[in-house]
C-alpha cells in the first residue's frame, strides 16, 4: 500500500453587501484546515485499490444560515455542515481490469474536486465526472470501455448522499424506515476523447449525460427546540425527509494543457439543466410559512415547488504558468435563474461558486515552493441575481455581493 498525504490551511476574509438593504457584514480572519490521507494499492496484474481519507476544520464560523440561505456554506464534503476533526471516508474504490479494453470500477467512486478544479488546486483530474455535472459523493459501479487508445466510453450507476438532517452528517438518516427518501440514484454516461493532436498540448473533451432521480429535501424537527413553531407531535416527529423531483445535467467539458507548448491552461465547462416530476416540499412549505409569519416573505414568491425549469450554467479558467514558480490564473462563472448544482462547498471553494446564480470572477496567483507546496492568494468575488437554492427549488430575485481575500497553504507528498 503506498500513502501520500495533503495538508491546507486558508485564511480566509470575507465581505457579504446586500445592496437592497444596504447593509454589509464582515467575516475577517476566518481560518480553515483539511487533512487528506491517500491510498493506492496495485493488488495484483488487473486489480488496483484507490482510497481518500479527509477531515476538515473551520476555526471561526464562515456561515450565513444553513440551509435556508446557503450563501456561504460551512465546510461540507460529507463530513457534516460545519466540518469537524472525524475523519471521513471521501473515496474507496477498485478497478478491476478486464483485459486491454474494458474495467470496472466499484465502491466510493471518484466524484468530487472534478475537472476545471484542477488548475487552482494545483492538482491532477482526481474525478470520473467534470465538476460542473454533479459534484457529489456516492457509491456505485462505473463499467469503462476504451477499444481506442485515446478515446473511452463510460457507463455508470451510483446511490447519492444527501444530509437529509441539517444537523448531522450526509448519511442519509435512517434509510431502513423511510425507504423512498434515501434512495437518490444517479445514472450517467460519458464520453471522453482528444479534440486535438498531441502537439497541441494534453487536451480532452468530455460529453457527460446524468440523470439523477429521486432528489430527497432533508428531515427537520419543527419543534420549539429549533426555534421554529410547531405543536408536540412535530417536536416528536418533525418533518420527515421526502423526493421531491428528478434533476437531468449534460455537460460538455473541454480542456488544454501547456497549449502548444507554452504555459498556457485552459478549460471551458457548460452544463444544461432540466427539473421533472417536480413535487411539493414540506420543508420548503414549513420556510415558507414562517417566513410570511414573519412578514420577510413577499407573497408571490415561488418558494414551495421544486422547480421543474431549464436552467444552464458555464464556467471557464485559464492558468498562465511562468516558469516552474509563479502561476497566474482567472475564472469566470455564470449561473441562470433556475440553476442548481448538485455541489458542496470545500476549503479551496467557501462560496462553492458553482451553485451561484449570478455570476463569480476568481483571480489568484500560485508561488510554488517546490514539487509538494505552495502558497495560493485569491480574490473571489460572487453577485448573486437571485438567492443561492439549497435545494432545486426557485429562490427570490436579490442583489448580494461576496468578496473573498483568501491566502492558502497546500502541501501534498
Amino acid at each position: 500500500m503506498k500513502f501520500g498525504l495533503e495538508f491546507t490551511t486558508a485564511l480566509n476574509n470575507i465581505q457579504s453587501k446586500n445592496h437592497t438593504t444596504g447593509t454589509t457584514e464582515n467575516y475577517k480572519n476566518r481560518w480553515a484546515m483539511g487533512l487528506y490521507l491517500n491510498m493506492n494499492a496495485d493488488v495484483n496484474k488487473y486489480t488496483k485499490f484507490t482510497g481518500r481519507l479527509s477531515m476538515t476544520k473551520a476555526f471561526g464560523d464562515i456561515d450565513l444560515g444553513y440551509p435556508a440561505a446557503g450563501t456561504i456554506g460551512s465546510l461540507d464534503a460529507g463530513r457534516g455542515v460545519a466540518g469537524g476533526s472525524a475523519i471521513y471516508v471521501e473515496r474507496a474504490y477498485v478497478d478491476i481490469y478486464m483485459g486491454k479494453y474494458a474495467a470496472l470500477t466499484i465502491g466510493r467512486l471518484p466524484g468530487t474536486d472534478g475537472p476545471g478544479s484542477n488548475l487552482r488546486n494545483g492538482s491532477a483530474r482526481m474525478s470520473t465526472y467534470p465538476a460542473l455535472a454533479v459534484n457529489a459523493l456516492g457509491d456505485g459501479a462505473v463499467l469503462t470501455l476504451k477499444p481506442y487508445t485515446d478515446a473511452a466510453l463510460r457507463a455508470g450507476y451510483s446511490k447519492i448522499y444527501q444530509p437529509l438532517n441539517p444537523n448531522s452528517s450526509s448519511a442519509g438518516g435512517n434509510i431502513w424506515g423511510n425507504k423512498g427518501a434515501s434512495d437518490a440514484n444517479l445514472f450517467f454516461g460519458a464520453f471522453e476523447t482528444p479534440f486535438a493532436p498531441k502537439s497541441f498540448g494534453q487536451n480532452l473533451l468530455m460529453l457527460t449525460y446524468i440523470n439523477l432521480q429521486n432528489y430527497a429535501t432533508p428531515y427537520i424537527n419543527t419543534g420549539a427546540s429549533t426555534g421554529q413553531t410547531g405543536d408536540a407531535t412535530n417536536a416528536a416527529t418533525g418533518t420527515p425527509a421526502q423526493n421531491i423531483g428528478d434533476m437531468q445535467y449534460v455537460n460538455l467539458h473541454i480542456e488544454n494543457d501547456k497549449m502548444l507548448g507554452t504555459g498556457l491552461n485552459w478549460f471551458v465547462s457548460a452544463s444544461y439543466y432540466k427539473g421533472s416530476n417536480g413535487k411539493s416540499s414540506k420543508l420548503a412549505e414549513t420556510q415558507a410559512k414562517a417566513q410570511k409569519a414573519q412578514n420577510t416573505q413577499n407573497a408571490d414568491t415561488p418558494y414551495v415547488k421544486f422547480a421543474n425549469e431549464n436552467a444552464w450554467a458555464v464556467h471557464a479558467g485559464l492558468r498562465y504558468d511562468i516558469g516552474s514558480a509563479f502561476k497566474l490564473g482567472y475564472e469566470y462563472f455564470k449561473g441562470s435563474e433556475y440553476w442548481y448544482a448538485f455541489s458542496r462547498v470545500s476549503i479551496n471553494d467557501p462560496f462553492n461558486f458553482r451553485n451561484t446564480r449570478g455570476d463569480v470572477h476568481d483571480v489568484y496567483a500560485i508561488w510554488q515552493l517546490d514539487l509538494y507546496q505552495f502558497f495560493r492568494l485569491s480574490y473571489t468575488r460572487q453577485h448573486l441575481d437571485y438567492a443561492t437554492a439549497a435545494m432545486p427549488l426557485a429562490t427570490p430575485k436579490v442583489d448580494i455581493t461576496n468578496q473573498n481575500i483568501a491566502l492558502a497553504y497546500l502541501l501534498r507528498f
